[in-house]
């Protein structure tokens, strides 16, 4: 078989971390048998402990110790569960580990519902407190127990160096998103240490990670791949990217490998990958595709939409004080309107005015690139101060309520800036925006949205309710952070 027949077509970059057959001893067999019981156990034990938590704070009935140890038990199992069926102790975290906490919420709300339903059909009451207590405290847990877990993956990796070291081969912009998803990938232990890119427009630089901040950078070499490259970055396994490479390429990257000793993985372009609602077979080596949206995006949309509003309208009420002294404090530091008015392409292409509060000088250009920098003179000094607690975007609750933008989805972008936008790009479209999203929660928002897709493009792919919920709770521990 030629390397161009063994290429899986349309794999996602976090396929790349499920397709564990491709690269079946990234860690000893050993090793990793031990790292997945170890997170079970992990997993199993801060449910159980959430649940017993939950229990003990009910104040409507004491539970008895036997009582509260069979129902955490019983937590802790639907929980490893609910997270094996949702693929997390095989892949990757996902972009800004959104999906790591959207799987946590998920197993979370359901741990806590199925056992609700179990204990009601046995006849044991269960108190209203400890019903809305356990998915906060199993969530939590769960959380911190992660972060700790992924912790000790490093320690061992770095003391035992445990793991691949990964060489990504390819052409264009794909690189960056498969070196993020394998930065993030610690339960594999594929570690990116250099980039080889021939293509013709290609030159020596770094790859740097998407995410929030003190990001990884990878060297770039802009040269044909060959052992030499290889060996002289130590790789032991080669990922080969295979969008934009011809088929002499992709062998070329095998013939390497096979001499510098290497495993070698594909991987397409996550970019080009269709929507997540098309649902795709192999039968008899053909690929069936059908778009599956249909049956849920009714409920889904429906949902979101009432969300989108309660949370609106009780957030405009609980912040009209601080909606007043914005206004006054802009009135006061310069001439102009409180507000920014500025035409926006939303859901399909279509045209509205959305608002902000107005963090420049009057007689500033209303249609230009938005300034990247907090040095930019046209910055009013309130200006500066908005838009690093990203409180002028605050207004757009207004928007979300008139049905324009959804609490969460990719930014609207200016009419100009859309006209030049290329197929790939117009599928930012295809969704509500939102006022807060994986882009803005990057440190990429610092750069223009269109040059920054990936981020849009996975939300597009992968939005759900549990990932609109992580990605709101991700905005209210960073968002602080993170303007300009």
């Amino acid at each position: 078989m030629s390397a161009s027949d063994s290429v899986t077509p349309g794999l996602y970059s976090e396929a790349l971390v499920r397709q564990t057959l491709l690269l079946r001893a990234e860690r000893e067999s050993g090793l990793r048998a031990a790292l997945v019981a170890c997170e079970r156990i992990a997993d199993f034990a801060s449910a159980a402990f959430g649940i017993a938590v939950a229990l003990l704070l009910s104040a409507t009935r004491p539970h008895l110790l036997a009582e509260i140890a069979a129902m955490s038990v019983m937590g802790g199992f639907i929980a490893v569960l609910d997270l094996r069926g949702s693929h997390a102790y095989e892949g990757g975290g996902g972009l800004l580990k959104i999906r790591e906490t959207e799987r946590i919420l998920c197993a979370s709300v359901r741990c806590s519902l199925l056992l609700i339903l179990i204990l009601l059909t046995l006849g044991t009451g269960v108190s209203k407190s400890a019903i809305a207590i356990a998915p906060i405290a199993i969530a939590v847990l769960l959380t911190v127990q992660k972060k700790c877990f992924y912790s000790v993956l490093r320690v061992i990796d770095q003391t035992q160096n445990a793991g691949e070291r990964v060489v990504v081969y390819g052409a264009g912009t794909a690189e960056r998103r498969v070196v993020s998803t394998l930065l993030r990938s610690d339960r594999l232990g594929l570690h990116p240490v250099a980039v080889v890119d021939d293509s013709p427009d290609a030159m020596d630089r770094t790859v740097v990670e998407l995410g929030y901040r003190d990001r990884a950078s990878i060297p770039v070499y802009a040269a044909p791949i060959s052992p030499e490259i290889l060996g002289a970055c130590g790789c032991t396994a080669l990922v080969v990217v295979t969008n934009g490479l011809r088929s002499e390429e992709i062998e070329a990257g095998v013939q390497c490998a096979r001499v510098s000793g290497a495993k070698v993985a594909f991987v397409s372009d996550p970019n080009l990958h269709p929507d997540s609602g098309v649902d795709s077979r192999i039968i008899d080596g053909l690929i069936f595709s059908a778009d599956s949206r249909s049956t849920r995006a009714g409920l889904y949309d429906a949902s979101k939409r009432a969300l989108d509003i309660t949370v609106s309208v009780i957030a405009l009420a609980a912040l009209s004080p601080i909606f007043v002294l914005i206004a006054l404090l802009i009135k006061l530091d310069s001439t102009g309107p409180v507000l920014f008015i500025q035409n926006r392409v939303g859901l399909n292409g279509r045209i509205f005015r959305i608002l902000k509060f107005r963090s420049m000088y009057e007689g500033s250009a209303k249609y230009e690139p938005s300034p990247t920098s907090s040095l930019d003179p046209r910055l009013t000094t309130v200006g500066r101060l908005l838009r690093r607690l990203s409180l002028d975007e605050l207004p757009q609750l207004v928007n979300v309520i008139r049905g324009e933008m959804s609490l969460v989805g990719p930014r609207p972008e200016m009419p100009f800036i859309v006209q030049g936008y290329d197929v790939a790009q117009r599928r930012r479209l295809s969704v509500m925006p939102g006022i807060t999203g994986l882009w803005q929660l990057s440190a990429d928002r610092a750069f223009p949205i269109h040059e920054n897709l990936e981020y849009d493009l996975y939300y597009v792919r992968n939005r759900g309710w549990f990932m609109d919920l992580a990605i709101l709770i991700h905005t209210i521990l960073f968002a602080m952070r993170g303007g300009i």
